[in-house]
């Protein structure tokens, strides 16, 4: 059961027009859906009826991970690590600054961490402990 389908995302979710082709979309959910799967420690993939806050948090989750993907695929199209930062033309070379970025490898963990926590914190999704009178 997909967390999010493409019309959910294309109505509900985006208020822009999406910025996921639907096979984009169809590749990143399925990645959001092991994330927040492994943030919720498989609550979420036992819940009978998804919350809203799960839909949003999977489509959000999925268009950071296509956007990094597409970014990584330009930059590394251009020689690039990452976005330049500096340019010097008579000695023809440049930098690249990385540690602002959310679509580094960490900075993708982190931003996934920050939109776990902005959509799932009132949920009881991400509570670690145990509950037990839970049957």
């Amino acid at each position: 059961m997909a967390y999010a389908d493409y019309g959910y995302y294309m109505s509900s979710f985006s208020e822009r027009e999406g910025n996921l082709s639907e096979g984009e979309f169809l590749r990143f959910e399925r990645m959001a859906e092991l994330e927040l799967d492994q943030a919720t420690m498989g609550r979420v993939s036992r819940l009978k009826e998804l919350p809203s806050q799960v839909k949003d948090c999977a489509c959000a989750i999925a268009e950071v991970l296509g956007n990094a993907a597409r970014l990584s695929h330009d930059y590394t199209g251009q020689g690039l690590a990452g976005p330049l930062a500096s340019w010097s033309n008579d000695g023809q070379s440049g930098s690249v600054d990385l540690t602002q970025s959310r679509y580094t490898e960490s900075g993708v963990r982190k931003e996934i961490r920050r939109l776990c926590r902005l959509y799932l914190a009132r949920t009881g999704l991400l509570y670690a402990g145990t509950n037990c009178y839970e049957s």
